[in-house]
């Protein structure tokens, strides 16, 4: 089964409220929230996603970009053993 989970910068305290996992960049400290369907989410799961997120984060400021608004996160539930 596909997650349909996506990652969408935080500007606001209403976005804290609708999304499963919240990640802050340790270089700038902009937030992300983790959006996805928390039924279908386990706790591993949510870990590798967010961990997969804040790896793009730093990447982002090794390459001197901007973070991106909305990212996809890839497919990780084999990964994940669920």
């Amino acid at each position: 089964m596909k997650t349909n989970s996506t990652v969408r910068r935080m500007r606001g305290t209403v976005e804290a409220e609708t999304s499963v996992e919240t990640v802050v960049c340790p270089k700038c400290g902009q937030r992300f929230a983790i959006r996805g369907d928390a039924a279908v989410q386990s706790a591993g799961l949510m870990e590798k996603q967010a961990a997969w997120v804040q790896d793009q984060l730093v990447w982002d400021h090794i390459q001197e970009r901007k973070h991106h608004g909305t990212m996809e996160l890839p497919d990780l539930l084999c990964a994940a053993g669920v």
